[in-house]
């Protein structure tokens, strides 16, 4: 094969580009991951209309190869043919050419570091480095990681790197400098390899700013052995930041099942780190995961682990003293002056949860031991975290829902408190629902009904369940205040929650106010992650009446910030402006079609 460099390459490769931009900035991410292309390169980044399918493109392209390797002249000329051929790059990432009898690995290697080097196409760089995958050599590392640098081209690169014998500190080299879903292929790939030349750097680095899925953070903590790591020696102060943030993950609600259960050193981790951070220089960090898991060791999954007698109130115990000494001032005083808002928020929600700390007495009512005792807490979580409010129900001080259902989170105080009133007639009421929903991996219902002076909760309905619940009985009176209590109490919201929830009553008060505009309510909500925006959510022209239904129909947002003026004075100011001014003029399509945005007149953004 000619090593070939014609007149078009005068265009800057996808290689030069990044290493341009890797000199500008050597030790962080490419800005915007280096996507803003050099003119001359194609990206693709543009809607076809080819009607065949994927698999018979990619037959189209493994031809293409086959030919070429049959007859390998022009690698130019296999440039251009990958070019031209109508296949979604993100096809090429996952075709598969290990093992085709007809690849020769010293060929497959020089083709893939060629294209590599000298395309200015994004489909031909993506199959050079499928062609590299289980053929490069160490030599080639420097010409992976650095095309690996544009974001595009990161989890193949880390694809190739992983097949390559001794380059598993390269891994670590290419996480730090990628964001997003690469950097989490990289912490997959080393925890893969279990080379111990990369622990140091995932008990360090493994979560970055975009946070690490539950599942992944397992494995990091495995791979580790976190748990070791905490008890023994000395682990400075990045270690045990970092070991908080792991444990943030491992807890959390939102993957398909919460690791907490599947990680069999969980009790022994959240133990050392909570030994460990008390010997910590303070900082946002640290705080942020003390409060986050002494939350769940009193209401939430690690109350139900498997936990040595004494060990988990001992536990709770040193979290609660952490979380209460004055060692956090300066952190909190500086975050608060921080220019960046989700620093701001963080320190915000902080302080709130500091002083929001329940006595034994809240969780764990009186009783006169004939009837249960229901305690509601309302969990807020790390604004960084950007996971969901919860409701905790709490009977005789277990966590019910987290004892029963591992696939998702317990439903926000908006939507379940209201569920929750008993009547006479039994009612059946979803309590948790997998963050995938409940159609994938399952929800958590309970039977409620009352009879006479007794509230029963029963007939546990639950999809992908951790355990069959047995039937509780509530005092009907302390049952009913319980819950009345709980719906009149919004003393957790933050400013923007109690705009929205305003806002969401007005409108119900209110209906035919964005009919006058052709649409239909949606929500107002805040998510826990924008504390100084809230989202109008709304349909056009009216919510879909069904999936087979060719009646067109688009789901609008509307990004409303909210400033610190009176909260029924920002309601009112932005019920006027619906009255005046058409909301889909400044709302952004969210959901809905692109053959519907096109017959409704509005651009589709996706």
């Amino acid at each position: 094969m000619a090593d070939e460099r014609r007149a078009l390459d005068r265009v800057p490769s996808l290689f030069d580009h990044a290493s341009r931009l890797h000199r500008l900035t050597p030790d962080q991410p490419l800005p915007d991951g280096g996507r803003h292309y050099p003119p001359g390169v194609t990206d693709h980044n543009h809607r076809d209309d080819i009607t065949a399918s994927l698999s018979e493109r990619r037959a189209a392209l493994l031809a293409l190869l086959e030919a070429f390797f049959a007859d390998p002249v022009s690698v130019t000329a296999l440039h251009d043919g990958i070019r031209d051929l109508p296949i979604p790059s993100c096809a090429i990432d996952r075709m598969t050419v290990e093992g085709l009898p007809w690849l020769k690995p010293d060929l497959a290697r020089e083709t893939g570091s060629w294209l590599v080097r000298h395309s200015t196409d994004v489909r031909a760089a993506a199959t050079g480095l499928r062609l590299l995958v289980g053929t490069a050599h160490p030599e080639d590392i420097p010409l992976i990681r650095t095309i690996g640098l544009l974001h595009r081209f990161g989890c193949a690169a880390i694809d190739v790197l992983e097949k390559i014998p001794g380059a598993a500190i390269q891994l670590a080299w290419l996480a730090e400098r990628s964001t997003g879903r690469p950097h989490t292929q990289a912490v997959i790939a080393m925890c893969r390899l279990v080379d111990p030349v990369t622990f140091p750097w995932l008990l360090r680095h493994a979560v970055d700013d975009r946070g690490l899925v539950g599942s992944h953070a397992r494995q990091v903590a495995e791979t580790v052995s976190l748990a070791d790591a905490l008890e023994s020696g000395d682990p400075d102060d990045e270690v045990t930041v970092h070991s908080g943030k792991l444990l943030q993950a491992i807890a959390s609600t939102q993957d398909y099942s919460v690791q907490l259960h599947e990680y069999a050193d969980a009790c022994r981790a959240i133990a050392g780190f909570a030994v460990r951070a008390g010997q910590a220089n303070p900082s946002l960090d640290l705080l942020a995961a003390a409060v986050t898991l002494a939350e769940d060791l009193r209401t939430g999954h690690a109350a139900c682990l498997p936990w040595p007698p004494g060990k988990r109130a001992t536990t709770l115990e040193r979290l609660e003293r952490l979380v209460a000494s004055p060692r956090w001032a300066q952190p909190l005083a500086e975050a608060r002056r921080s220019p960046d808002p989700m620093t701001r928020w963080r320190a915000a929600w902080a302080v709130r949860a500091m002083r929001a700390v329940p006595r034994d007495s809240d969780l764990v009512p009186p009783s006169d031991g004939r009837f249960n005792r229901l305690a509601i807490r309302v969990a807020i979580p790390d604004p960084a975290i950007g996971e969901q409010v919860e409701t905790r129900l709490l009977v005789d001080g277990r966590p019910v829902v987290a004892e029963a259902f591992r696939k998702g989170a317990p439903h926000g105080p908006e939507d379940l408190l209201g569920l929750l009133a008993a009547t006479a007639e039994p009612r059946e009421v979803q309590l948790a629902e997998a963050y995938c929903t409940e159609g994938c991996c399952g929800a958590l219902h309970v039977t409620i009904s009352r009879d006479g002076d007794t509230v029963t909760w029963g007939n546990w309905r639950a999809s992908g369940a951790a355990g069959a619940l047995e039937s509780f009985r509530f005092q009907a009176e302390q049952y009913a205040e319980t819950i009345a209590r709980a719906v009149r109490d919004h003393g957790w919201e933050w400013g923007a929650r109690s705009l929205a929830r305003k806002l969401n009553r007005l409108l119900a008060d209110e209906p035919g106010l964005l009919a006058a505009w052709q649409c239909e309510p949606g929500r107002v909500y805040a998510r826990t992650d924008e504390y100084e925006t809230i989202r109008m959510c709304f349909w056009h022209p009216r919510y879909p009446s069904g999936l087979d239904s060719d009646d067109p129909w688009l789901q609008l947002e509307w990004l409303i910030s909210v400033d610190d003026t009176d909260l029924d004075d920002q309601a009112a100011r932005i019920i006027d402006h619906l009255r005046r001014v058409d909301p889909k003029s400044h709302a952004e399509v969210v959901g809905g079609s692109r053959e519907f945005a096109d017959r409704l007149g509005f651009p589709w953004p996706f």
